[in-house]
């Protein structure tokens, strides 16, 4: 779980919520754990019961959300991830709004219930959306206004959940809020790994007639937000509810607005800091908090409090600038939820035999890690640096923390570079590449063009394929400068024992060939064959490989009991004509049956009937049919009959089916990731009624993935490691460097860095266009390096710590609650 739900604890401590007070004229806090028990506001068991519902709803949904663009939006791996991080920006940059809102308007409970109200509606109104068919015009138009409402509901609760738990609390029973933050804490981090953990199985659910269930994977964490609503409201009434208070953000804005003003119109006016320019036109006699200093006993004009809060927002600017490398740490980390989901994609998911790990649900390893490393880093890995006689402040643990973040995409891009190997070549936009199938049991091809003329006679024996297969560096394909477009002349000379009179003439075939596109062509007994070839390896996520058929099975050879083909039916020449209705993919067994519910099974609908080039005279045609997602496993073919009523959206039974199995064809999956061809034919003579053998052929167009899914464990590791010593001492550094009437602004400004991080990938993705994955992860590595080094510099030679907890014992309250939050500069030495 991502580290930036710590930004919504220490929000808590803004010098409100807990401020020091006088213990003697208030219940002393209870000290062990039956007291504390009976002490504790029950209130906050409806808040933690909120908060784990909310954070389960938010990263399961978020979980999938990247395959759900893919699969069912039908974008691009580009496009996806720039919606996927559009969507974070709005998450983030809405708690700005919610900050405010629950500040300086309508206080905290108000604005997570109205909040989470709209939030819920989010939710609900995608999970509806992703009932629709690919093909509806609902998409995306729904599910983009259902993410914007997520985002913002999400965004505008996030700042003021755990600070309004703190409330509940007296504000001297510190260890009792402190626990609460433990329990807060512990409970945000099950919500996500939970959901995690289990929304991707709900994704891979068959139901309403579909492989994949992105209805139930969205409608669980939709009924998470409802409840977490329901929850929040059932302890309203025993709520403490604290008042909203000035609103700081919007003070801030107007200062540092009115001292740019002064800063240009009195150009000429020399002060020590730009920030001072505020104070150009201010009279204490005029003002309504420095006049109500002349209660405390002050003269009017001895105590500015205008003055301290510009001082305020002068330390506020220097923590600002120290934030400005902040978003590009951002950058690389949500990535994990973007390109490093695409990426175990293509990695194979099998762990073992039997057990496979999906692509999104590895962002566990990551919530995991993080409560393993905190104890740790915290007990071990910091004190024995210190014992090395190095302090660890906040700004050192941040440098470590960006290189390890750069260390991260550069392993993630070795990897890549190993993936790749298992990826296609994309012919250029001038290059054409060729693959012959010689799908004929026991007759050899030989294959000559009139584009290599000399020395280009290429032999494929019986029943194999030209591939390309970089793991194992082959490479057979025809690759052929054509420009735009020009047709190449193929001749195929036959010679074996069963070429069925292929072997007495050469048999020709001219192909128009296009630019940057992938063809095939197959030669079977019935004739030749060609098409392009589809290079997209399957992206569900399920461990699938795809598979198209090439179907060549006459209508004069079908089984009697298979009468439901319309075109068999209106044909006169069933020989002429091939079957293209259903045809289904079932787990081979020794009863031959169908069985659609089974996670083996896939099924080819409707297909087209293309042209065939054959010597026989009886034969013009074949069937094509488009890819089908199979799992890996050997399964049997048959002729499919759904006669379920139209408009079902139900998966259907076995017994909705009528089912012929087709003899003699053995599909066998290994692997996952895999593109494929499967050719079925008729072996023989067509006339010969006696010849009842068929024969296939499969054809690797793009190999299967190589790669495992646990080397993605390293880069895991080590973004973790950079999150603990980046974000926390982020957290700790702001929080601590920072005035005390202004912790909540520098808390909403964090946040506002994780969208300006997403934002930077954005921005990349649509002006830089790098197809290849390894290149990007090491470009990101390599631009965080250069950030990292400029944020080492401003830590040395901009940046002084300075240190409030002095001042703060001895603050002395000002007026609506203002805190005169002056500071002591630490030693020189302590830079960086």
């Amino acid at each position: 779980m991502p580290d930036q739900e710590r930004q919504g604890l220490l929000d808590s401590f803004d010098g409100e919520s807990v401020a020091p007070v006088k213990h003697n004229a208030l219940e002393p806090e209870p000290h062990g754990f039956k007291e504390m028990l009976k002490k504790w506001p029950k209130a906050t068991f409806c808040i933690v019961g909120n908060e784990f519902c909310e954070r389960f709803s938010y990263y399961g949904m978020r979980a999938v959300l990247t395959l759900y663009l893919l699969n069912i939006l039908q974008f691009n791996n580009d496009n996806a991830t720039i919606l996927y991080h559009a969507f974070t920006v709005v998450a983030y940059a809405s708690s700005l709004l919610g900050s405010i809102l629950a500040d300086g308007y309508i206080g905290k409970f108000w604005t997570i219930f109205f909040v989470s109200i709209v939030y819920a509606g989010g939710n609900v109104m995608l999970a509806v959306s992703s009932t629709f068919d690919k093909a509806s015009h609902i998409h995306p138009y729904l599910d983009f206004a259902a993410l914007f409402v997520i985002g913002l509901g999400t965004g505008g609760i996030k700042p003021c959940v755990s600070s309004f738990g703190a409330d509940q609390f007296p504000s001297h029973h510190t260890k009792m809020i402190s626990i609460f933050f433990s329990v807060f804490y512990f409970t945000v981090n099950a919500g996500s790994t939970i959901s995690m953990a289990l929304t991707p199985i709900f994704r891979t659910m068959p139901c309403m007639g579909h492989d994949s269930c992105y209805p139930l994977a969205f409608g669980v964490p939709a009924g998470l937000m409802l409840l977490a609503t329901v929850l929040f409201m059932v302890g309203s009434v025993s709520y403490k509810k604290v008042p909203p208070k000035e609103n700081t953000i919007k003070r801030v804005c107007v200062t540092i607005s009115v001292a740019i003003f002064n800063f240009f119109r009195n150009w000429n006016t020399k002060r020590d800091h730009w920030m001072d320019h505020f104070l150009d036109n201010h009279r204490c006699e005029n003002d309504p908090k420095c006049l109500a200093l002349a209660v405390k006993g002050k003269r009017v004009g001895e105590k500015c409090a205008q003055q301290q809060f510009a001082d305020d927002c002068k330390s506020l600017v220097r923590v600002t600038v120290m934030m400005l490398p902040v978003p590009m740490f951002w950058a690389l980390y949500d990535q994990q939820g973007s390109r490093w989901l695409l990426q175990a994609v293509e990695m194979e998911t099998e762990i073992w035999s039997g057990f496979n790990i999906l692509p999104d649900q590895m962002s566990i390893v990551n919530a995991i890690l993080i409560l393993i490393f905190i104890p740790i880093f915290q007990s071990a890995v910091y004190p024995a640096v210190e014992r090395c006689g190095i302090r660890t402040t906040p700004l050192r643990k941040m440098v470590v923390g960006g290189l390890l973040a750069a260390l991260s995409f550069a392993v993630c891009g070795f990897v890549q570079l190993r993936v790749n190997q298992t990826l296609p070549d994309i012919p250029a936009h001038d290059t054409s590449f060729v693959s012959i199938i010689n799908a004929f049991p026991n007759c050899g091809v030989t294959v000559t063009n009139d584009m290599m003329p000399h020395g280009n006679a290429v032999f494929i024996p019986a029943n194999t394929s030209l591939i390309e297969d970089k793991v194992k560096a082959i490479d057979e394909l025809y690759r052929f400068k054509v420009g735009s477009k020009k047709n190449v002349t193929f001749i195929f000379t036959y010679n074996g024992t069963d070429c069925f009179d292929y072997d007495k003439n050469p048999l020709n075939i001219v192909k128009e060939l296009n630019g940057g596109t992938t063809y095939y062509i197959a030669t079977t007994p019935q004739g030749l064959l060609s098409d392009t070839s589809s290079l997209k390896k399957p992206q569900e996520g399920e461990g699938e490989s795809s598979v198209s058929l090439d179907f060549l099975i006459p209508c004069s050879s079908l089984p009697a009991n298979v009468t439901w083909d319309k075109a068999c039916n209106a044909t006169n020449n069933s020989t002429e004509t091939s079957y293209n209705s259903t045809i289904a993919a079932c787990e081979i067994s020794d009863r031959p049956h169908c069985d659609p519910r089974n996670k083996l099974y896939g099924e080819w609908n409707r297909g087209k009937h293309v042209p065939l080039n054959s010597l026989r005279s009886d034969v013009s045609q074949g069937t094509r049919y488009g890819h089908q997602d199979l799992k890996p496993g050997t399964y049997q073919l048959f002729y499919v009959k759904n006669n379920q009523p139209p408009g079902t959206d139900r998966t259907p039974s076995e017994h909705d089916l009528q089912f012929v199995q087709i003899p003699d064809v053995v599909l066998q999956i290994k692997g996952q990731g895999g593109v494929y061809t499967l050719t079925v034919a008729k072996d023989g003579n067509l006339r010969d009624l006696s010849v009842k053998k068929n024969l296939f052929n499969v054809h690797p167009v793009v190999p299967k993935n190589h790669v495992n899914i646990v080397w993605q464990l390293p880069q895991y590791v080590i973004i973790t490691a950079a999150e603990i010593l980046f974000s926390i001492p982020g957290l700790e550094f702001s929080y601590s460097q920072a005035a005390p009437s202004l912790k909540s602004v520098v808390t909403a400004l964090w946040l506002i860095t994780v969208a300006f991080g997403d934002a930077i990938i954005i921005i990349i993705d649509m002006i830089v266009k790098i197809e290849n994955l390894a290149i990007i992860m090491f470009v990101f590595g390599a631009a965080m390096v250069i950030v990292i080094g400029v944020f080492t510099l401003m830590s040395i030679f901009y940046y002084d710590y300075v240190d409030y907890s002095k001042v703060e014992q001895e603050d002395e309250s000002l007026p609506g609650g203002e805190e005169n939050g002056g500071y002591e500069e630490v030693d020189e030495s302590v830079k960086l």
